[in-house]
């Protein structure tokens, strides 16, 4: 199309500036697709008052093309048949001529010999030669009847008749005439002879004269064919005319409206839903023009109702996921490096921001009502951003805006202006509403590698907002996102760690304080990572508890930790009644599944369930809803002992203690750790000690590394302990050879000072 055509074309509907960029917006939130002026190009195509017809136009111009070829060869048909009928006429008029002048010479020439014979005075039948005279008559009278009046030819024949007459009669020799000539009258030849010869001249004039009407009916003839030629000539022009006019009309009417109807559907099939077809004229090709463009119009409206509720959010009318991923795709794309030359400070910041207990507004007010929110709120965000920036919402309460920072501080300004914005209450339904955001940001830097990095460091630093206290802002930490990135790897591992055979077990005697006695062993899990090595268990005892995988791993420490004592107290020299214990989690005593996969290990014989100790740390059991009594019970009924670990660090009371189904208590190394020297912690120790013998509860003091702590735990009369003082955790075989050595564990002599251990 040429490009005036283009100018049918709907002006390009842009969606609401706010919800492309960001940018302020006035009106209501919740935007419509924008539609297109589909009735703009259909005006734009002024129709004909009048209504043609291809059919009918091209019908008579076929019809008007058929008749002049008829008549063109009409013509040519009828003109050659004229020439041809007139020079067949004049050659018949010639011959007849011809003839009946030679027939009427050869009688004249024959009647003369007789008469001269006459004049001789021959003997001559006289009959004869008056019936030749009569047949000379006759021909001559015939000539005239055959020769006509042009040239001559009727008069000279009159007068060679009258001529042949007259030179018979003056010599007797005419009619009735020859009965009275007699007697020799030869003289009288020559001047009969010249009468003769006066005839034939005059004949021969008629001749010629016939000749020269044959040359006026050649030359008529071919005066014929010029006017035949100038005929078919004139046709030929007329045709060439008619031939170019409705080459013109069939150019201008039918073949530019088809191509222009053709690129139309190329256009269209290639995307460009707003090119528009002129409409020449109202015919059935300017109807099928206007069907195309009303087609192309209602399709050109779709697509930008398409692409628009493709690209933006249908309840606030801001941009959605696709389009704030498409922005920062074009952030990193190559085409924003080349574009990107001159602002190598450019740093493009990601604000994630969430709306603070959303839940408890959806509840209160309903969904209604969270959605006016939802739509109030983004009305908000928009004002607080520039027209470069990009407002974003990602689903349910989230949002992102997109900020164009080129001295890396526009994002925080923004961040700014919406805590600002948020101070306003929002007014739902006649309800005001103090609502608080949540937002964390990532600024863009060399190190950042694609948007999907850049969208989790930002969802990272509101997630760490969110749990910093709500409504406020937090940037990005790498190394909290790198904490974040190593648990989240364990935590990925750990799901396979049990299977795959990587946990192991080490055991730290606990030791009769009194003889240096082993009396049993505490089971400790460690995790021999495939890459990270050795972990120890705060490194990922927690993540198992946040993953559900603590079932799994405490079945296996106690399953292992009992097969492998049960398996010592069969070794020579070693104590038959030495026992195991083995740290749960409260999870474990919460789940049922877990409880009963723990009561089908103690409840197999090989494991002497009476000889396990089960460690549950006091402040889990506070934590518990019901303390993990009725759990504790359940196990308990299979002949284990319970110990409360880590005793004194939690918030149970004497009462709750009582009511506890504990056999021992295990005092926490933060009470040994200031001893001898701390005497409020000696108080303390002592206090315990004796609340655990009015209870009767067998007491184990940890982390024993120092002799002067080895020394007031046996003066306050505590019986058992554990420490690296004593002995330091070890894998299976080195405390199954130490138990059948019989060695006694004593404190090194000179020892004071905390042993390493692993």
């Amino acid at each position: 199309m040429s490009d005036s055509n283009s100018k049918l074309a709907d002006p390009a509907v842009a969606p609401p500036s706010g919800a492309a960029n960001g940018a302020p917006e006035p009106g209501p939130a919740r935007a419509a697709p924008p539609a297109g002026d589909a009735a703009g190009p259909r005006r734009c195509s002024r129709r004909p008052a009048r209504m043609g017809s291809l059919k009918r136009e091209w019908s008579r111009v076929f019809t008007l093309m058929l008749l002049a070829l008829l008549a063109g060869a009409a013509a040519t048909v009828v003109g050659v048949r004229v020439v041809t009928d007139q020079i067949q006429q004049a050659t018949a008029e010639h011959r007849l001529e011809s003839e009946a002048v030679a027939e009427l010479r050869s009688a004249l020439d024959a009647h003369e010999q007789t008469a001269l014979q006459l004049l001789s005075a021959a003997p001559v039948d006289t009959a004869a030669f008056l019936q030749q005279q009569k047949d000379v008559t006759a021909r001559f009278d015939a000539a005239a009847r055959i020769l006509p009046e042009d040239h001559g030819m009727l008069s000279t024949v009159r007068e060679a008749r009258d001529a042949w007459q007259e030179g018979l009669a003056a010599h007797g020799l005419w009619g009735s005439q020859v009965a009275g000539l007699h007697g020799d009258h030869v003289a009288e030849a020559p001047a009969l002879a010249a009468s003769g010869a006066r005839a034939r001249a005059l004949l021969a004039d008629v001749r010629r004269a016939s000749l020269d009407a044959l040359d006026d009916g050649v030359a008529y003839g071919a005066q014929l064919q010029q006017m035949v030629v100038a005929g078919r000539t004139a046709l030929f022009v007329l045709a060439g005319a008619g031939v170019f006019y409705f080459r013109r009309r069939m150019t201008k009417y039918l073949v530019r409206p088809v191509e222009s109807l053709y690129q139309g559907v190329l256009k269209l099939q290639a995307g460009d839903f707003s090119h528009r077809i002129s409409v020449v004229r109202n015919d059935e090709l300017g109807q099928l023009a206007e069907a195309f463009n009303s087609m192309a119009a209602t399709v050109h409206d779709n697509h930008l109702e398409l692409t628009f509720r493709a690209t933006h959010d249908p309840l606030t009318g801001l941009a959605n996921r696709a389009v704030l991923t498409e922005r920062l795709t074009a952030v990193f794309g190559p085409e924003a490096g080349l574009a990107g030359a001159g602002h190598k400070d450019r740093r493009e910041g990601l604000l994630i921001i969430d709306v603070d207990d959303f839940k408890d507004v959806n509840d209160s007010l309903g969904h209604e009502g969270g959605d006016a929110l939802l739509i109030q709120l983004a009305q908000r965000l928009r004002g607080c951003v520039r027209a470069r920036d990009l407002v974003a919402r990602l689903g349910g309460d989230e949002f992102a805006i997109v900020v164009m920072d080129d001295a890396g501080t526009a994002t925080a300004d923004v961040a700014g202006r919406i805590q600002a914005a948020l101070r306003e209450p929002f007014s739902i339904d006649e309800v005001r509403l103090k609502v608080t955001v949540s937002m964390g940001a990532a600024q863009r830097t060399a190190a950042t590698t694609d948007p999907a990095e850049l969208m989790r460091q930002a969802d990272f630093a509101m997630y760490m907002a969110k749990h910093g206290g709500k409504g406020r802002f937090q940037l990005f930490d790498a190394h909290g996102y790198d904490e974040m990135t190593y648990r989240a790897a364990l935590r990925a591992d750990l799901a396979s760690a049990v299977q795959a055979g990587q946990l192991r077990l080490d055991y730290q005697p606990v030791v009769d304080l009194g003889t240096g006695t082993i009396l049993g062993v505490e089971a400790l899990v460690r995790w021999e990572h495939p890459t990270l090595g050795r972990l120890g268990p705060a490194d990922f005892i927690p993540l198992a508890e946040e993953t559900g995988e603590i079932g799994p791993i405490g079945c296996w420490v106690l399953d292992t930790a009992t097969r492998h004592v049960a398996g010592w107290r069969r070794s020579p020299g070693t104590a038959g009644d030495i026992w195991v214990s083995v740290n749960l989690s409260t999870l474990q005593l919460s789940s049922d599944r877990n409880l009963a996969a723990l009561e089908r290990i103690l409840a197999n014989p090989a494991v002497q369930a009476d000889k396990v100790i089960l460690e549950v740390t006091e402040s889990a059991l506070a934590t518990s809803a019901d303390g993990g009594v009725g759990a504790l019970h359940r196990l308990k009924s299979f002949g284990v002992r319970i110990a409360i670990d880590d005793f004194g660090t939690g918030f149970s009371s004497l009462s709750t203690l009582a009511v506890l189904p504990a056999d021992i208590l295990k005092i926490d190394r933060s009470f040994l750790s200031g001893l001898p020297r701390d005497a409020q912690a000696a108080a303390m120790l002592e206090g315990i000690l004796e609340v655990a013998r009015k209870l009767h509860l067998a007491v184990i003091a940890e982390g024993i590394e120092d002799t002067g702590q080895l020394e007031l735990l046996r003066s306050l009369g505590c019986d058992m302990g554990q420490g690296y003082l004593l002995a330091g955790p070890s894998p299976s075989p080195v405390l199954e050879a130490l138990l059948g050595s019989g060695t006694r564990l004593e404190p090194p002599a000179g020892a004071g000072a905390p042993m390493s251990g692993a």
